[in-house]
C-alpha cells in the first residue's frame, strides 16, 4: 500500500509539474489584460490568489493559516523564512492582496515577467544593494496605499535546525516607510518542494503547510542607531517558533 501511495503521488507530482508553466500561460495573460484594461487592485488580489491556491490544491497541498486577527488593517511587512517556492505559493494564495519581492532574474522571463511586474512585484537585484535600496525607496509609498509586501530576510532559500542570519534590507524598507513589521514562520513547504527539486510533493498525495502569523512589531519605535536590535528581535521570534514546530529532515 505503501509503494502504491508513492507511485500516486509521484505520476500526480510529474502531472502537477507539468501543468504548472501552463498555469502561467493562461492565468499570466489575464492578469496582464485585467491589470491594464481594467485596473482593479481587486481584481489583480483574486488572480494572484487563484494562482497559489491552484498550485497548492493541484499538488494535493492544504494550507493552514494561524494567526490572522494578528494581521494590520494597515499596510505592512510580512517577513517569512524561506525554504521553498512553495512558500510563495501558500503566501500568495491565502494572504491575498500580498505583494513579494523576487530576484531581478526572474524578470526576464516571458509572460512571467510581465505579470509580476503587472501585479506589483519588487524586482530584487541580489548583490547589488544600492539598487535593492533604490526600488524600497520608490515602493515606500504604497504602504500608505494599503498595500502589503511579503519578504524573505534570509535573502535566499534556505533550511537548517536553525533560521539563517537576517540581512538588513527588508528591515530597512519597513523602517524607512513607518511600517509595521509581521512575522511569518512558514512550517512544512520544504517538505512539499526541497531546494534544487522541481517535482511538487512527490513523496506524499497529501500535505499540509503552516503559516504561523506572529504579533506585529511597530518599526517607529526603532532607528537606524538600533536596527540590530529590531533584526534581533524578529529572528528571536521567528526562529523560536521554527525550532520549536519544525521537525527537521534532510531529504
Amino acid at each position: 500500500m505503501k509503494l502504491l501511495v508513492l507511485i500516486l503521488a509521484w505520476l500526480r507530482s510529474v502531472v502537477v509539474t507539468i501543468l504548472f508553466p501552463i498555469t502561467i500561460l493562461i492565468l499570466g495573460p489575464a492578469a496582464i489584460l485585467g491589470h491594464y484594461f481594467l485596473n482593479k487592485r481587486q481584481l489583480d488580489d483574486y488572480l494572484v490568489s487563484l494562482w497559489g491556491r491552484l498550485c497548492c490544491r493541484m499538488s494535493g497541498v492544504t494550507v493552514v493559516v494561524e494567526g490572522r486577527q494578528n494581521i494590520p488593517n494597515e499596510g505592512c511587512l510580512f517577513l517569512f523564512n524561506h525554504s521553498s517556492f512553495f512558500d510563495v505559493f501558500a503566501l500568495a494564495g491565502y494572504l491575498r492582496g500580498t505583494r513579494f519581492g523576487a530576484k531581478a532574474e526572474l524578470f526576464k522571463i516571458p509572460i512571467f515577467s510581465h505579470t509580476i511586474k503587472a501585479m506589483g512585484t519588487l524586482p530584487i537585484a541580489r548583490g547589488n544593494r544600492e539598487e535593492v535600496y533604490k526600488i524600497y525607496d520608490e515602493a515606500k509609498v504604497r504602504f500608505t496605499n494599503g498595500e502589503k509586501f511579503a519578504l524573505s530576510p534570509e535573502g535566499g532559500r534556505f533550511y537548517g535546525p536553525q533560521l539563517a542570519p537576517f540581512k538588513a534590507g527588508p528591515f530597512v524598507f519597513a523602517q524607512s516607510a513607518g511600517a509595521p513589521i509581521v512575522p511569518v514562520v512558514v512550517l512544512g513547504a520544504y517538505t512539499a518542494l526541497p531546494k534544487n527539486s522541481f517535482l511538487f510533493n512527490k513523496n506524499k498525495l497529501f500535505h499540509t503547510i503552516h503559516l504561523k502569523i506572529l504579533l506585529p512589531i511597530d518599526t517607529k519605535n526603532f532607528n537606524t542607531q538600533n536596527r540590530k536590535d529590531l533584526q534581533q528581535l524578529v529572528y528571536d521570534r521567528m526562529n523560536t517558533v521554527w525550532m520549536a514546530e519544525n521537525k527537521f529532515t534532510v531529504f
